[in-house]
């Protein structure tokens, strides 16, 4: 990962810190990068819908990104690590819950499958 090989004998193997390292430092730079393209500061977002991948993760995305913590839905504890579902997912309890308005500005963002995102 990142240049360094994998060890795991031919056998799929995930290092958990280098993920929540490439994470926490490419997922903020994508926010940074598709809120200034869309000239947008960072209290225009309402609610903050990343991939829920786990808690840690997006509680760090937040911090390092500007975005509250409190304005992040997710659906981990419904649910677990859904994947790609995971922002919908969020979305839909946003709305079950009263949160998410008519009108509100959302950010999602969707990041994983090999730890990858659209680089903007």
């Amino acid at each position: 990962m990142n240049g360094n090989p994998l060890a795991g004998e031919g056998k799929l193997v995930q290092n958990g810190r280098e993920v929540y390292k490439y994470a926490v430092t490419t997922v903020p730079q994508g926010i940074e990068k598709l809120l200034a393209k869309g000239r947008l500061p960072h209290t225009a977002i309402d609610w903050f819908i990343p991939h829920s991948v786990n808690l840690r993760i997006i509680e760090s995305i937040c911090e390092k990104s500007g975005i509250p913590f409190e304005k992040a839905l997710y659906s981990l504890e419904y649910y677990g690590n859904t994947s790609a579902a995971s922002i919908p997912l969020a979305l839909d309890l946003g709305l079950q819950e009263g949160k998410v308005k008519a009108g509100d500005t959302l950010l999602l963002f969707g990041f994983g499958g090999g730890l990858t995102h659209e680089r903007v």
